[in-house]
């Protein structure tokens, strides 16, 4: 069975890759709201529109998020518009990934990679665990956010809705990060951070 994926960018390739390589899927095609002018990402074809993509169910019942940055919520967005159409998101996970079978995935959520997740963490929806993120035991992931490539969160770190961990960045044990923060490239959060910062730096500072 294929795999429709919905965007078809560059994060949609990755997201293609490990839904392919874990051996779910035999094959994928795109939908993206620049076709028709668009016609095919890599070797792949993007078929239609997402904003049609009701009319897709009947041959593509399951579909998963290809959007990285979540500008104006659109993994949100577009996950409940396809669950309101009838579509199915299973969680796409790269078959490198090291998932605890104690932990939870939510609905339309990618692992990519190397990434591991460690025992009685709970993953949203629609989150991105990007390529070699680490998320240790008893972790909370809210909806729709992002832990990007090489990220890493310590024990009983709890993030909220629409956040966005950068690449390289830690989170130390036990903290709260709230919902609609950016934590910058790089940057070691020692504190918890409040709904909507913006932190940089060692130790992470908020600059917004």
């Amino acid at each position: 069975m294929e795999l429709l994926i919905l965007g078809a960018g560059g994060h949609a390739k990755v997201v293609a890759d490990a839904a392919l390589a874990s051996g779910q899927w035999s094959g994928v095609a795109f939908l993206d709201d620049r076709f028709p002018e668009l016609k095919f990402i890599g070797k792949w074809s993007v078929i239609g529109r997402v904003t049609d993509l009701k009319d897709f169910i009947d041959k593509f019942p399951f579909m998963a998020l290809g959007v990285g940055v979540n500008y104006d919520n659109h993994r949100l967005t577009w996950l409940e518009q396809g669950l309101k159409a009838g579509a199915q998101f299973p969680p796409v996970i790269h078959p490198s990934a090291v998932i605890s079978p104690f932990s939870k995935i939510g609905a339309g959520t990618v692992v990519f990679a190397g990434a591991i997740v460690n025992v009685d963490s709970e993953i949203g929806n629609a989150c991105i665990l990007n390529t070699g993120c680490t998320v240790d035991h008893d972790c909370m992931i809210g909806d729709g956010s992002h832990i990007s490539p090489g990220a890493s969160l310590a024990g009983c770190v709890s993030i909220g809705k629409r956040v966005w961990v950068g690449m390289r960045a830690s989170v130390i044990q036990g903290l709260s990060v709230y919902s609609d923060v950016v934590i910058g490239a790089g940057a070691v959060v020692i504190n918890d951070v409040p709904v909507g910062a913006k932190m940089i730096g060692v130790p992470a500072k908020r600059v917004i």
